[in-house]
């Protein structure tokens, strides 16, 4: 979003941290000035993706020019996500984008009073134009999760945020547990450019919490490319690791249930 770090919007969540401190994504204790939390060092290095490339011997990509994320979507990583998307926590999404600042582009991460702030990186906007976020899969949040992990993206890769370029065409069925064949029929034809000339002749940076399959990006990329983008990669916070392509007609073992319960433990 254009003018997020700016001086007035700063100070706005400066004021607001007096009523709200900042806590840690991962275990919600309260950080305040601390940049990181020296609690879940130990618990995030397991999660740790090496390479944090995504393999097309197990995702699906499709005409996507690449993906990656840095953790396995597992632990307290995936508690963060589904706080972040169930339980109304805008800050946990951004706190996740700032992360994947660091770990995926190398961003320097500075305090800028009590807030963590990723520095640019030089060289990184010779390989993007624009930065796009998956767009909600609807409004009752009255926020985009992907959105607002791309703010903190968007300052270290040093692009424009296009955060209403891409839309839904149409609601899909939710994607926990359908076959990778039912995913890629479920998304066909789902998103559709709301601002092509944000995206026209453009390198796009996909922006999404968590990579599955890959069949949501993929379907977001085929939209974006055909809208006249160059090319799209895709990045998330975190993937679901399979030892190969899932069969395309077994269900995939991830249910709305299983994050329900996941919730209620948070």
């Amino acid at each position: 979003m254009p003018g997020d770090y700016a001086a007035p919007c700063w100070l706005l969540r400066q004021a607001r941290q007096l009523l709200y401190p900042r806590r840690c994504p991962f275990c919600r204790r309260v950080l305040g000035f601390v940049p990181t939390c020296p609690e879940c060092a130990e618990r995030l290095e397991p999660l740790r993706r090496m390479p944090m490339r995504l393999k097309e011997s197990e995702h699906y990509l499709g005409t996507l020019s690449g993906a990656a994320a840095p953790y396995r979507y597992t632990g307290c990583v995936r508690s963060a996500v589904l706080r972040a998307k169930y339980q109304g926590e805008p800050w946990t999404a951004v706190e996740l984008g700032v992360e994947m600042a660091r770990l995926l582009f190398g961003s320097e991460i500075l305090m800028r009073g009590a807030e963590p702030t990723p520095q640019r990186v030089e060289g990184l906007s010779l390989g993007y134009d624009a930065i796009v976020p998956v767009p909600a899969s609807s409004k009752k949040r009255g926020y985009n999760v992907p959105e607002r992990m791309a703010r903190p993206l968007a300052k270290a890769v040093g692009v424009p945020l296009a955060a209403n370029a891409l839309g839904r065409a149409r609601t899909g069925r939710h994607q926990a547990g359908l076959s990778l064949d039912e995913r890629l029929v479920n998304v066909a034809g789902a998103f559709r450019v709301l601002e092509p000339d944000n995206v026209d002749g453009k390198r796009v940076l996909l922006v999404d919490d968590v990579i599955t399959t890959g069949a949501t990006a993929a379907a977001c990329a085929q939209a974006l490319l055909d809208a006249g983008a160059q090319s799209v990669f895709a990045v998330a916070l975190a993937t679901v690791e399979f030892d190969a392509l899932p069969s395309r007609s077994q269900p995939i073992a991830e249910t709305a249930e299983e994050d329900e319960k996941e919730i209620e433990k948070t």
